[in-house]
């Protein structure tokens, strides 16, 4: 999910990339060490302190202004879409009354497994149990887990040994993420240049202008993409009698509030709701409303 937080620090690590192309131990584009950081200058920044504005270090400070919020139209409906899927690392197999669990070696546990057995007793048709693959869970773990939701079946590290006139079909299924957009909104950010000459303030605010100029869209951490557009950038000396030069300049970001799901694929010859009961089947080990 996108916030002005994840934003600011996408908007960050993007100028960091453009303006030290040789990494963060080496000087910036403009020849001057820089600092690039959410919030704006400290005491620290100014003296007293190893990198300072007087001493040859220019900064870039990143603000949201909370006056700018303004709230736009989302998806009518605000529907779920598919975003993304997950491997699927963890699988079963049945032959004859012996169910046996199988997992990737050095992989994390994903996807969804489950037996559609027939022939229990008092249940007409077929019983479903399933579970879903999390990192930790072994071939043991999910063997046991899956036999105590059927009447009658041992589990033995991984295996499962089906009860007499039992018989069962085996359910694997992959797992993928579902999007929402809950929210959309636009907001206005700051990217301020401060140095101490103004020179370098110029050298630096055009560094950072054309380091966006191409930039339309920017990916945060939680990989929701937003747009960034240049709004205005003007030169403040207000300053100058401290040797503070500056040079703010106004991003629009547009951002979506967007929610994920884990949602399963087809499950057992029928439609996985999000309660996970299969249409037609009944599910086991699930508990009893009174």
């Amino acid at each position: 999910m996108a916030d002005i937080a994840t934003i600011s620090t996408a908007i960050a690590r993007a100028l960091a990339a453009a303006l030290c192309p040789d990494g963060s131990s080496a000087s910036s584009c403009t020849g001057r060490p820089v600092i690039i950081r959410r919030g704006d200058l400290t005491q620290a920044d100014l003296g007293n302190a190893l990198h300072t504005l007087h001493e040859g270090c220019d900064f870039i400070s990143i603000a949201d202004m909370p006056e700018s919020w303004t709230r736009l139209d989302e998806p009518l409906g605000r529907p779920w879409r598919m975003d993304s899927t997950q491997a699927v690392t963890v699988s079963i197999s049945i032959t004859g009354g012996t169910a046996t669990l199988g997992l990737v070696p050095d992989a994390v546990p994903g996807g969804i497994v489950g037996l559609r057995v027939q022939g229990l007793a008092d249940i007409t048709g077929s019983g479903c149990c399933l579970h879903g693959a999390q990192p930790g869970d072994t071939a043991a773990s999910i063997a046991a887990g899956l036999a105590a939701m059927v009447p009658g079946a041992v589990a033995q590290e991984g295996t499962i040994t089906l009860p007499a006139g039992v018989t069962a079909q085996a359910i694997n299924a992959g797992t993928a993420t579902a999007r929402c957009v809950a929210r959309r909104q636009e907001q206005m950010f700051v990217l301020t240049a401060w140095s101490a000459s103004p020179a370098a303030r110029d050298a630096l605010g055009q560094a950072m202008a054309d380091a966006l100029a191409l930039t339309d869209w920017l990916v945060d951490a939680n990989g929701s993409t937003f747009r960034i557009e240049a709004r205005v950038a003007r030169n403040d000396d207000t300053a100058m009698n401290r040797g503070i030069f500056a040079r703010p300049a106004q991003y629009l970001v547009t951002f979506d509030t967007d929610l994920t799901r884990p949602v399963p694929f087809m499950l057992a010859g029928g439609i996985g709701t999000a309660e996970g009961v299969v249409a037609g089947d009944v599910l086991l080990g699930a508990q009893v409303t009174p």
